[in-house]
């Protein structure tokens, strides 16, 4: 005989499966930001090694555009300062996320165990 599922037990599952895919999401923008911030470390150190009159250009649109040194650092550094607040946000989002995950299926487990013992008594 197959037992239907309990409602309690359905709508706990769906929600496991919204978090875990949630989950992956935010891991998936946090692996890309942590290679855009190891590209912008390597670019800044590049650009502070080179002289202070040195020609720069950055893309605009279809066009470049000349920035003095000091200007391409200060631009590069608060990309950088932006990312590294994003990044910080996105590991206490994926933290919380993971405590629930674990939280969620703990109650899952029990849900499920206690069906099962009930199951045979009746």
């Amino acid at each position: 005989m197959v037992e239907k599922v309990p409602p309690e037990v359905e709508a706990k599952y769906a929600k496991l499966v919204r978090l875990r895919e949630t989950l992956a999401a935010v891991a998936q923008e946090r692996a890309s930001l942590e290679a855009l911030q190891s590209e912008l470390e390597t670019v800044l150190e590049e650009v502070k090694g080179l002289p202070e009159n040195a020609r720069l250009y950055k893309m605009v649109g279809g066009i470049l555009l000349e920035k003095s040194r000091d200007e391409v650092l200060k631009e590069l550094t608060e990309r950088k300062e932006d990312v590294e607040i994003r990044l910080k946000a996105l590991k206490s989002q994926e933290e919380a996320l993971r405590k629930d995950i674990e939280r969620l299926t703990k109650e899952l487990q029990e849900l499920l165990g206690r069906g099962r013992a009930g199951g045979t008594a009746g």
